[in-house]
């Protein structure tokens, strides 16, 4: 694969130069705003397998120019053939509007992407939606190598274990020590966190309170400074006083710089709505979306980080660890809106 980097001050000038650059088949990896404007990071097949995907697409262009010339004379020589359909584009602003309508969006923010779209000038589709979505909502992926402990909180059943091994593993990948905490002493869950720390063998440590957390955090990090915590909570009802009382003791027992994320399944209804807001009150900045592989709907998901004004930040669409997360950044999720898989191209995908 080949992948580059493109600055430009706003996205539909990011985007042009990723497609003068890499062509139409071009996937996209990461956006975020700096000073500069836009950076967005694309990646495109290279060498002879991307030779062969041209000279492949030219022979497929070639037969269906000739299939067409064939119905054409057809047409005119034999006035009783039927009509050549016609060629119609991927995407229209109707098929758009409905796959949104599909999510549960709500109607309202569904006129707002499509107006946004709209002001774009290409053709709707994964790329205009792209540009409305980063406009509405933000995008903030977690950082490869934590600099704080991140402390994953959220709802029983949410992937929270899985999760923190995800971001282990990606720390561990990008070269950094990591260890994981857990918080949760329900029966197994010790033995579920250590059975998935034993596959990365990582070390796994228990904290039964918000004493014991603050005092194995401050013994790792003296220990090693740079090594990534990743805290793993107990699930909590966020509507019970005292199970949210624990969780907001855990979080300060975490220390003033670590960060408390919350993690939710994507198929979460409206309730997901008020429990993000919540958690956004005990100090979450960013969501992780797990269960994407069940989630037909994502309205939501996004919902809830509207109105919570939580950032976007990753993805899992599986439960095993060694599938990583995905970044949910603009242009990832306006493909899963519309086929549901992050990865298809921009060119010739359809509803």
């Amino acid at each position: 694969m080949r992948v580059r980097s493109f600055t430009a001050p706003t996205m539909p000038e990011a985007m042009a130069m990723v497609r003068a650059e890499m062509g139409e088949d071009a996937v996209i990896l990461s956006s975020e705003r700096s000073r500069r404007g836009v950076e967005v990071k694309a990646a495109a097949e290279r060498g002879p397998a991307a030779l062969e995907n041209i000279d492949a697409a030219y022979s497929r262009l070639a037969a269906l120019e000739a299939e067409l010339e064939r119905r054409l004379v057809a047409a005119v020589t034999q006035p009783d053939a039927a009509p050549v359909p016609a060629v119609r584009d991927p995407w229209t602003a109707d098929s758009v509007a409905a796959k949104l309508r599909f999510h549960e969006l709500g109607s309202d923010l569904v006129g707002r992407l499509m107006d946004d779209a709209a002001v774009v000038g290409a053709a709707p589709g994964p790329d205009a939606l792209a540009h409305a979505l980063d406009l509405h909502l933000a995008f903030s992926p977690l950082p490869a190598e934590p600099e704080t402990p991140l402390v994953l909180i959220g709802a029983p059943g949410s992937g929270k274990t899985a999760a923190a091994a995800k971001i282990a593993v990606r720390a561990v990948l990008a070269g950094r020590a990591a260890s994981l905490i857990t918080t949760d002493g329900s029966a197994g869950a010790f033995s579920q966190i250590e059975a998935f720390a034993g596959l990365i063998r990582l070390p796994v440590e228990a904290a039964a309170d918000a004493s014991a957390l603050g005092a194995v955090i401050a013994r790792l990090r003296a220990e090693d400074p740079a090594r990534a915590l990743i805290v793993d909570t107990q699930g909590i009802n966020p509507f019970d006083r005292a199970e949210l009382s624990h969780l907001r003791s855990l979080i300060a027992a975490a220390g003033p710089e670590a960060e408390p994320v919350l993690v939710a399944a994507a198929q979460g209804g409206r309730d997901l709505e008020d429990q993000a807001v919540i958690f956004k009150a005990l100090g979450a900045r960013r969501i992780v979306a797990t269960r994407l592989d069940v989630a037909r709907r994502l309205g939501g998901l996004i919902r809830a980080a509207r109105t919570a004004g939580l950032a976007l930040a990753q993805g899992s669409a599986s439960p095993y660890i060694a599938e990583t997360m995905e970044p949910l950044n603009p242009f990832a999720l306006a493909r899963r809106l519309l086929t549901g898989d992050p990865a298809a191209p921009f060119a010739g995908a359809r509803p």
